[in-house]
């Protein structure tokens, strides 16, 4: 039988990884490992031997010059052809809040399909609010966005914990992010709309993004932590609301990855 590994990126900041790593195991991976970048850099890990890479939330490098800067510098000067060629290679890659941000800042997302790593146009800065959002909202998957992570997904609840979630672009990538479907998540409101306003809106993205992904749909960043609800004890509402499923809705995304890399690669 195939085995689905999966790489956890931790250090410097890194403080999701363990839930994440949870999340992946109940799933249905078989095999994953925490690994300090540093570990990856010096030859020690190889990053061929993984189908799944997976970019946690924390504080990188403290948020210093800018959420994800640093470390998204980092990896694409030391590690930066590994990633290159597991994009390539069709491999998934999941980056999560600050594993978002450092995405959108290497230019990995929204990027470019030849060469993987883009110019970056997009950022993600400071909440509207101008402080840090720790609360549930409700996010939609964009239906004709192609990504495997969203395969069977539309609505569901979940946290987010940042200060520097809102997503903003240029008026000609964000024409181009919206036409060519790479919008994954988007913040919606009690109708299913998506919000502008906050609290539905907590940080007051444009056009509502929540997450986005590449052209291919392998790699997929978002905001919100789908990670802390991979069960029903996890909802503020579990306790009043019984129709939330036992296992949290959180969990699909994971699911996705671990089925996707076992059914194409």
């Amino acid at each position: 039988m195939n085995k689905v590994s999966v790489l956890i990126l931790t250090g410097y900041g890194i403080n999701c990884d363990v839930e994440t790593g949870w999340a992946f195991t109940m799933a249905g991976a078989h095999k994953v490992e925490r690994v300090h970048i540093n570990r990856i850099i010096n030859g020690e890990v190889n990053t061929e031997d993984f189908q799944i890479m997976v970019f946690p939330g924390g504080f990188s490098f403290g948020d210093h010059i800018a959420s994800g800067r640093v470390l998204g510098l980092k990896i694409k000067k030391e590690m930066g052809e590994k990633v290159r060629k597991f994009v390539t290679d069709g491999k998934l890659v999941l980056g999560i809040c600050n594993g978002f941000q450092t995405l959108v800042k290497m230019g990995i997302l929204p990027g470019n399909k030849e060469t993987v790593f883009g110019k970056q146009v997009a950022t993600l800065t400071h909440n509207d609010s101008a402080k840090y959002e720790d609360r549930w909202v409700r996010i939609k998957v964009n239906s004709e966005n192609i990504s495997p992570f969203l395969k069977g997904i539309d609505a569901f609840d979940v946290a987010v914990r940042h200060g520097e979630g809102k997503f903003m672009a240029q008026k000609n990538h964000l024409r181009d992010i919206k036409n060519k479907e790479l919008i994954a998540f988007q913040y919606v409101d009690k109708n299913g709309e998506p919000a502008r306003n906050y609290p539905e809106n907590p940080n007051g993205s444009e056009l509502s993004i929540a997450g986005i992904t590449n052209e291919t749909g392998t790699v997929l960043g978002l905001m919100p932590h789908p990670e802390v609800f991979i069960n029903r004890t996890q909802h503020p509402h579990w306790t009043r609301n019984e129709n939330i499923a036992q296992t949290g809705e959180g969990l699909k995304l994971f699911v996705n990855a671990v089925q996707y890399v076992l059914r194409e690669l």
